[in-house]
């Protein structure tokens, strides 16, 4: 049987980003699919969402997406509300001191029958608690 931790890790592993075409990624956890209220859908990155994430997102290294994505996705420390946009959802996870990887998912009204990975970068620890805070409002 495998455990929650290992299916976790086997979907973080699972993630090679091709930057010339759309992404197929594994679903959510079915506890973080539970906590939302969300049906089990694959995870899309489309090519446009990389390319935008290169012009505006220069600090985050290409080969620093895979772990972002991944662990942020399938290894979330926190899951808040991404602003006012109710089907959004910032996927959080603490990757090292001070270093938190951030993706922007998009869980409802996507018409492609995937949930839509809209932004992904990193963050530090004080953005990370502003966020925490926003969500508490």
């Amino acid at each position: 049987m495998i455990t929650l931790a290992k299916e976790r890790q086997n979907k973080i592993d699972s993630i090679n980003i091709d930057f010339e075409s759309d992404n197929i990624l594994p679903g959510l956890n079915k506890e973080d699919l539970e906590k939302l209220s969300i049906e089990n859908k694959p995870v899309m990155l489309k090519k446009s969402i990389i390319d935008k994430n290169r012009a505006n997102h220069p600090e985050v290294n290409p080969c620093e997406y895979n772990e972002i994505i991944g662990n942020a996705l399938y290894n979330p420390y926190v899951i808040l509300p991404g602003g006012d946009k109710k089907p959004y959802y910032n996927f959080i996870s603490k990757t090292g001191e001070n270093k938190n990887a951030i993706t922007l998912l998009q869980v409802e009204n996507t018409n492609s029958g995937y949930l839509e990975i809209v932004n992904f970068f990193r963050i530090n620890d004080k953005a990370l608690r502003n966020k925490e805070r926003k969500a508490k409002k």
